[in-house]
């Protein structure tokens, strides 16, 4: 299940990387420590962690997972194939 317009956005969108967990995000704001940006394209399609990382400070817990790379992301638009995760 992903959020309300599902449609993947462009392989050049830009998002900001978590240094602590590596989820990425539209908005630099959900994540808790800014490592850096880039682009959909730089991690959607490579093959990501197994299982996925948890925000370390249980602070900005919502996740995504690709079902094709196991990449994660706050915004499910940011991946090709998103499903929701739960949080343990």
């Amino acid at each position: 299940m992903s959020e309300p317009n599902n449609t993947p956005m462009p392989p050049e969108t830009h998002a900001y990387i978590c240094a602590e967990c590596g989820v990425v995000s539209l908005d630099p704001e959900n994540i808790c420590k800014v490592q850096g940006a880039g682009t959909k394209a730089d991690w959607c399609g490579v093959k990501g962690t197994m299982p996925p990382k948890y925000c370390h400070n249980r602070t900005h817990v919502k996740r995504y997972q690709c079902r094709n790379c196991g990449q994660t992301a706050i915004n499910s638009r940011l991946l090709c194939e998103p499903e929701k995760l739960d949080i343990p």
